[in-house]
């Protein structure tokens, strides 16, 4: 995904006001902190030279790069490590480099060839310092912050793959919302009530025919897969629909932010909590 500016500034901006914290202090209600865990797996795909009748197998590159919360202001972390990880990888575990390191290796194994360890030469390496750069085909996974204020963290992550030969490659990108305040979770059923999710759609589809000179046309018939979208700083609603979802791949994801304050009427307690100050 973008490396956003945001997570640099907040990170910065972190380490500053917590530089004369112990170690102990890092975990105190007041204190928010990150850590950066980063894989990368490098496999020759056994055979697939005679497949695809090249002088020598085709190699395939994995690589993880996610931003971990370590401290949420006395909140449960781990439940929001656990949603990072379960976007990411579909699944979750408390030690995250093993989760990582066996999802990336049954992303590979996914080819249906048998996976054998590579390395590459010095002379690629120089050549191409970017490491998904270097292989046939990769897969990548990168988590990031969104949006961080003092209710809300959004979270965003970005997946991409590009399979040996194929024409193109495939990305997306899942959100995850977390309410500071409270320690949870938040969903779409959270910030609106039943009606309001129902008309919610035809909501979406009015502000995407306003975009329509930016975005394209859409076909939004209904509320995003997998109750995609997060809340930005300005109190925004942003629904983000995946490549192929509601338009053509050349369109990319489709995201259509609409201010909170014109869907009112649509806000559960929480919602106008999170999102009005109410």
């Amino acid at each position: 995904m973008k490396k956003s500016s945001i997570s640099l500034l907040v990170i910065a901006a972190l380490a500053a006001s917590f530089a004369a914290c112990d170690s102990a202090d890092k975990y105190a209600s007041n204190s928010i902190a990150f850590n950066r865990v980063e894989a990368e797996q490098a496999y020759r795909l056994v055979g697939s030279a005679e497949a695809y009748e090249t002088d020598a197998d085709l190699s395939y590159g994995c690589k993880a790069d996610l931003l971990m919360p370590t401290a949420l202001y006395g909140q449960p972390v781990e439940t929001l490590q656990d949603s990072i990880l379960q976007a990411a990888f579909g699944k979750y575990g408390s030690n995250h480099s093993d989760v990582i390191a066996q999802a990336l290796k049954a992303e590979a194994a996914d080819l249906d060839y048998t996976l054998a360890d590579t390395v590459m030469p010095d002379s690629v390496v120089s050549q191409y310092p970017n490491f998904l750069t270097r292989f046939d085909g990769f897969s990548s996974v990168e988590g990031d912050l969104e949006t961080l204020t003092p209710k809300i963290l959004s979270y965003a992550v970005t997946f991409s793959n590009y399979l040996p030969r194929a024409a193109h490659g495939m990305y997306g990108t899942r959100y995850i919302n977390y309410d500071l305040t409270e320690g949870k979770i938040i969903s779409l059923k959270d910030l609106f009530t039943a009606e309001g999710l129902a008309a919610l759609p035809d909501a979406i589809r009015t502000a995407a025919k306003q975009m329509k000179e930016t975005i394209g046309v859409t076909d939004i018939t209904g509320l995003p897969a997998q109750d995609n979208f997060y809340i930005t700083a300005g109190s925004e609603v942003v629904f983000a629909y995946q490549p192929y979802e509601v338009a053509s791949y050349a369109q990319g994801e489709i995201q259509i932010p609409i201010p909170a304050y014109l869907l009112y009427d649509s806000l559960t307690p929480t919602g106008l909590r999170i999102l009005l100050n109410n």
